[in-house]
């Protein structure tokens, strides 16, 4: 059995069974991955804290059958500024959900962690609403540019979020929600 540890920033957790989590991770390294978390929403579970949404951890992972496990988890950062306001929070969970409909799994993409990277900690030291709508839009149109759907320098005809989900072939959830909040 092959062991690897990994930097990444939590993007989703989906429950799996009764004790146990499915957590997508976008990694320096592999970038995104899904890992399983054994264990995990039992209240004893130590890990359970350092695996929460948005959180940037160091796992050390072993490689299962199906799907990779967890056996450690440390807390690097917890951008603890940016989730004390929901305004922010709205965000995040945009970024987070871009970024999972459209990078391909164990594609490693050093630009776009630094993106990420460069983002959350934008949003960290300034939390005010319209600052991190600059910024989170910001975010995405470079994604694009990174990612080679559009040529750097142009910008999406028919808006950043419609453009997403034309991409993805999916409906960007969070964004009700930020248009929710900002009501």
């Amino acid at each position: 059995m092959r062991a690897y540890t990994v930097t990444g920033i939590v993007l989703k957790r989906t429950n799996f069974g009764e004790k146990d989590r499915i957590i997508t991770l976008f990694t320096r390294e592999l970038g995104k991955v899904n890992v399983v978390a054994k264990g995990v929403r039992r209240i004893t579970s130590r890990r359970a804290p350092h695996l929460e949404l948005f959180n940037l951890v160091r796992v050390t992972v072993h490689q299962g059958k199906n799907y990779d496990m967890v056996t450690e988890a440390k807390l690097t950062a917890d951008f603890a500024q940016v989730k004390n306001n929901l305004y922010l929070v709205g965000y995040l969970f945009y970024i987070a959900e871009v970024v999972d409909k459209l990078l391909p799994e164990q594609e490693p993409h050093e630009a776009v962690w630094k993106l990420i990277m460069a983002t959350v900690e934008k949003m960290e030291k300034s939390p005010e609403i319209q600052d991190a709508e600059a910024v989170t839009k910001e975010f995405v149109v470079r994604l694009i540019w990174e990612l080679g759907f559009l040529p750097k320098g142009r910008y999406p005809k028919i808006g950043v979020t419609a453009f997403v989900e034309h991409l993805a072939e999916r409906n960007v959830k969070s964004r009700k929600f930020i248009e929710d909040v900002k009501k």
